[in-house]
């Protein structure tokens, strides 16, 4: 046996550094990303001028920790608004009505949980404990998404974010009783809520981790919430 030379060292170096190159040119794309940090309104909400609440967590009647960007309160309404990953990109399939959508970007495609839905129990909630409250939600999405077809009622990109809010207080027209008399009561619920998950996170029953939406607290949380109530 002889020793490999240098030009077929090189050779062999080249033939693996082409392959590996071929490898990465014709790999399929990544999935779509629909979490991770989401959509920061807070200094165009804060600019509205209206009074909002950020970041907000809420214990429901089965003791578990509902998670809401922000609530919004207007003349005559109050706005529940939810937020999609700041690095989604690509085009949107689904409507109001459909249990999942879709987002498709280069090719790849990721379901996920209509954002709508997820606003639904809240929303419910907030009717139920304020009848004549007038409650929406919208969900917003960066604007490196695109929806195909017409846009889902209650979907909006962050660029038409500030002109959703104009037209809908010229929907809403003169200031409400209703919200004006809602709002102390939802702060302090929000306030009571907080104060009670930071009771729980101080006494080890929660970890830092159940601020993601959608994970429940442990057991005992649930069951300390539930008697709070």
């Amino acid at each position: 046996m002889h020793a490999i030379g240098l030009t077929q060292l090189l050779v062999y170096t080249a033939f693996i550094v082409v392959g590996l190159g071929l490898l990465y040119a014709f790999r399929p794309p990544p999935p779509p990303k629909v979490r991770g940090e989401r959509v920061n309104l807070r200094k165009i909400v804060d600019n509205l001028n209206h009074p909002c609440l950020h970041d907000v967590r809420i214990i429901d009647k089965q003791g578990r920790i509902v998670c809401i960007d922000h609530i919004l309160r207007l003349p005559a309404s109050v706005v529940l608004i939810g937020t999609v990953a700041a690095t989604a990109k690509g085009e949107v399939t689904g409507n109001e009505y459909t249990r999942t959508w879709k987002i498709t970007h280069r090719g790849s495609s990721t379901s996920f949980v209509n954002p709508l839905l997820e606003l639904q129990p809240l929303n419910a909630a907030f009717k139920r404990r304020f009848p004549i409250l007038r409650v929406r939600g919208i969900v917003v999405f960066p604007d490196t998404v695109t929806f195909t077809g017409e846009t889902p009622k209650g979907a909006i990109r962050a660029s038409d974010f500030q002109a959703w809010v104009d037209e809908i207080l010229k929907m809403d027209g003169t200031i409400s009783s209703a919200t004006e008399q809602a709002w102390p009561a939802i702060t302090s619920m929000v306030a009571s809520s907080q104060a009670r998950i930071e009771q729980a996170r101080a006494r080890g029953l929660i970890g830092g981790g159940d601020r993601k939406p959608g994970k429940k607290p442990r057991k005992p949380a649930l069951a300390m919430a539930a008697r709070a109530r």
